[in-house]
């Protein structure tokens, strides 16, 4: 009983010896701090905007506690940047501690101040920490640009409760190329008036923001771009997290009644929708002019739209004309044509390979067809002529079934109204070379170069590879990359040869 006795004894003073030892605070000169990563890298960061909060963690790996006399940035209360220590913001602390063995979270945000410079420029700082008579720093780097700010002034009420915000701009406004545009809100192109876009311009778009082209107004992008200077529509948050993200942003919202819109050379990004041409619903149903969707233009050539979370193009009886293309990876269509209208596109490759998640979805989820198509309104066809063709296209997707042609009884697309030319298509419901498909492969497997990185240019393995016909081209003698295209067998698609 008495061994049992000092045993126990023996045990609760190491038990205290060692509790008292992480207890104490450790004064030696040679206990160090180390952190999770050596620095924080803000990529672009606008002027006067300020970034995303990142966040680090200080760890004590010694067997005692420390005390840290102070932290601080090194720029002190001039910095641009921004300290949360434990859980209190300011730019410099005094005595931290930190148990034995135990860490702490320090999170940090930059606003960067305007300037005159054009160019992306580095803006440095580093925290401090004075520990034991030793100063160990963390290195902070943001690079900043300056910006043109399109801020919403105005906003209007949908059904008592949601509210746009916009900005409308100035008639004939041109947007230029040597600084980025940063939308807050909607930009709003007024009636009868025109927004031209620079090519090379750099169009950033805070969340739910977009461009709104109203009734009879026209936008013009990218014309005279070529694929090394290319009009760029993306969301505002620039670091590498963000990258991939769809739905950062809303649409280029293209209304009834507008015409010779112009998209061409452009990269449209990481959006719900990347392309919305069609009346709104709000102003009812088109009448007169507006309703023969022959007179609703908008051409799209040249243009890559990737990673939207819901379409990449979507049209509500309009006319739509396009080649050169790249359309691809959507969370629910490629191509969305609602109430009929018109639509021919040209070596084009629209490709679905969605692996994101989808709002509640689990990845890979997708069931939507990527190619819908109807031709009807609250049960009336708007327009007995309307039509779909693509001459030397790509459609295809991940799914066994890509199509679904909605219409209602009696008013059936026919080939008079619908062709595939010279097309590589996934579709169960489609035959070869049976109208209204010519001369088209059929749910074969397309080799892209790396589906992953949106590179979706075709191996000369590739089914489509040659397997078009100039006849079919449209016009389109030169790929996406201005490469040109063998004659008489181009290649299915936006790619050469």
């Amino acid at each position: 009983m008495k061994k049992l006795f000092y045993i126990s004894a023996l045990i609760l003073f190491f038990s205290f010896f060692i509790s008292c030892k992480k207890d104490k605070v450790i004064t030696s000169p040679n206990a160090k701090l180390t952190f999770s990563q050596d620095s924080i890298l803000f990529d672009t960061v606008f002027t006067n905007i300020g970034s995303t909060t990142k966040l680090f963690r200080v760890h004590n790996r010694n067997n005692g506690k420390v005390n840290i006399s102070s932290i601080r940035l090194a720029r002190g209360n001039a910095s641009f940047y921004r300290l949360n220590v434990d859980g209190v913001p300011g730019k410099s602390f005094s005595n931290i501690e930190i148990a034995a063995q135990d860490s702490m979270y320090i999170f940090v945000e930059v606003t960067i101040d305007p300037n005159n410079q054009l160019n992306p420029f580095i803006y440095r700082d580093s925290i401090l920490f004075d520990l034991n008579g030793n100063e160990q720093h963390f290195d902070l780097i943001a690079f900043g640009q300056n910006a043109y700010y399109h801020m919403p002034n105005q906003k209007i009420i949908f059904n008592n409760t949601s509210a746009l915000y916009y900005e409308v701009e100035p008639c004939g406004a041109v947007w230029k190329n040597d600084k980025p545009h940063l939308i807050y809100g909607y930009a709003v192109v007024d009636s009868a008036c025109t927004l031209t876009i620079q090519a090379g311009a750099k169009i950033y778009l805070h969340n739910s923001g977009g461009i709104w082209v109203y009734r009879y107004g026209s936008i013009n992008v990218g014309v005279g771009g070529s694929p090394t200077n290319l009009v760029t529509f993306q969301g505002d948050r620039l670091e590498q997290e963000y990258k991939d993200v769809p739905g950062q942003w809303d649409r280029i919202w293209i209304n009834e009644g507008s015409t010779n819109n112009i998209i061409s050379y452009a990269v449209i990004k990481n959006g719900y929708i990347g392309v919305h041409a069609g009346y709104a619903v709000f102003d009812g149903l088109p009448t007169g002019n507006e309703g023969l969707g022959i007179s609703n233009r908008l051409n799209i050539n040249h243009t890559i739209i990737q990673n939207c979370s819901y379409a990449g193009i979507l049209g509500h009886f309009y006319n739509i004309t396009g080649g050169d293309n790249v359309v691809v990876n959507c969370g629910q269509h490629i191509l969305e044509f609602d109430y009929g209208g018109n639509y021919t596109f040209y070596q084009c490759t629209f490709a679905n390979y969605w692996n994101q998640s989808n709002n509640s979805q689990a990845s890979n989820a997708r069931t939507t067809p990527s190619f819908l198509f109807n031709n009807y309104f609250n049960g009336n066809q708007l327009n007995a002529f309307d039509t779909l063709y693509f001459g030397n296209c790509i459609l295809d997707g991940s799914m066994a079934e890509e199509f679904q042609f909605d219409t209602i009884a009696g008013t059936a697309l026919g080939k008079e109204h619908l062709k595939f030319d010279h097309c590589a298509l996934k579709t169960g419901s489609l035959s070869y070379n049976t109208p209204p498909t010519y001369t088209c492969q059929i749910s074969q497997t397309i080799i892209y170069n790396d589906k992953g990185t949106y590179d979706f240019s075709i191996t000369t393995t590739s089914p489509p590879y040659e397997a078009g016909i100039s006849s079919a081209n449209g016009g389109y003698f030169s790929d996406i990359n201005n490469l040109l295209f063998n004659n008489p067998k181009p290649s299915m698609g936006a790619y050469g040869p």
